[in-house]
């Protein structure tokens, strides 16, 4: 059982806490100094032409396809999903490049290149890699080991080596560590994780969430899972939404305005998963507990009804 917070209208921390809040601090402050300066993704289909010479160029579409795909690949190598985020973000600084914009008019290059950023960012963050032999295989013939690895090297060069963005989960755990243990505990903290981790899969899925910073993501994402565990404690909402923006310095009313994205994204995810278990098997249980955890939240209602009339 979910306990409920341990105060009302202020954050009290000790001492020993306190220490702890200035280090999360230092930490929190440079992971946004890192994500501004190196790893903000442009608008690359912005004067895409709607055909080349390979055919049809690489669209939203095509994208979240292969995003998706990268979260299955991850689920079956039992790897956590924010590696996929790494994957997505690699993959999409490359194509805005000047040596990688060429992928996005062909789609067996941006598949190519998915490939690799596969391949790479796995031996970078994963306990074990990936061998290019295997990930060529992936592609069911249409590439070598060869090609992944003459690839990599254009890829790296591109992306200067940036490798290592932080991720929507990475700003979580911050977030996290500056609420005081005794307001939220273990339990309610592992849901948390869960329902943003929901939430960072959806974004990532989606190119306009997907280019919003992480750590713009990861904050909305708390706030509107905090939301849905709290329901009846508007105020405990509200002392951690002051705490993190003390912190960050993201505009309140940005955050409101991508917090109902989010809330529309899963929205429209329970339509069409309402759809499909009504014509086949049930999903998951976790996936339904996701699902359910916001949609049961008397004020994400409120504040999106549209959602009432589906």
């Amino acid at each position: 059982k979910i306990s409920p917070p341990t105060f009302t209208t202020q954050i009290q921390t000790t001492s020993m806490e306190m220490i702890d809040q200035e280090s999360n601090l230092f930490t929190l402050q440079a992971m946004l100094k890192q994500e501004e300066a190196c790893y903000g993704v442009p608008d690359f289909f912005h004067n895409l032409p709607a055909k080349s010479e390979h055919g049809l160029p690489v669209d939203a579409s095509a994208r979240s396809q292969i995003a998706q795909w990268c979260i299955n690949i991850m689920d079956a190598c039992k790897y956590p999903r924010e590696h996929a985020y790494i994957i997505m973000s690699c993959l999409d600084r490359f194509v805005s490049t000047s040596e990688g914009r060429s992928a996005l008019l062909n789609r067996c290059e941006y598949q190519l290149a998915a490939l690799t950023s596969v391949y790479t960012c796995v031996k970078v963050h994963c306990p074990q890699a990936l061998s290019p032999d295997l990930v060529a295989r992936l592609s069911q013939g249409s590439y070598t080991k060869q090609d992944i690895e003459a690839m990599e090297l254009k890829f790296l060069s591109a992306l200067q080596w940036r490798v290592n963005p932080p991720t929507i989960m990475d700003f979580l755990r911050i977030y996290l560590n500056l609420i005081p243990s005794d307001c939220i505990n273990e339990h309610t903290r592992k849901v948390i994780v869960e329902l943003v981790g929901y939430q960072a899969d959806l974004s990532l899925s989606d190119f306009n969430l997907s280019r919003r910073p992480a750590s713009f993501i990861a904050f909305a994402s708390l706030l509107n899972a905090i939301e849905s565990i709290f329901v009846k404690d508007i105020e405990f909402c509200e002392d951690i939404a002051q705490l993190i923006e003390t912190a960050t310095e993201i505009d309140p009313c940005a955050l409101q305005i991508l917090r109902g994205i989010l809330y529309e994204a899963i929205i429209q995810t329970n339509v069409e998963c309402q759809s499909r278990e009504e014509s086949s098997t049930h999903a998951p249980i976790n996936k339904r507990m996701h699902r359910d955890s916001f949609s049961e939240s008397p004020r994400s209602v409120f504040q999106h009804p549209q959602s009432i009339g589906q």
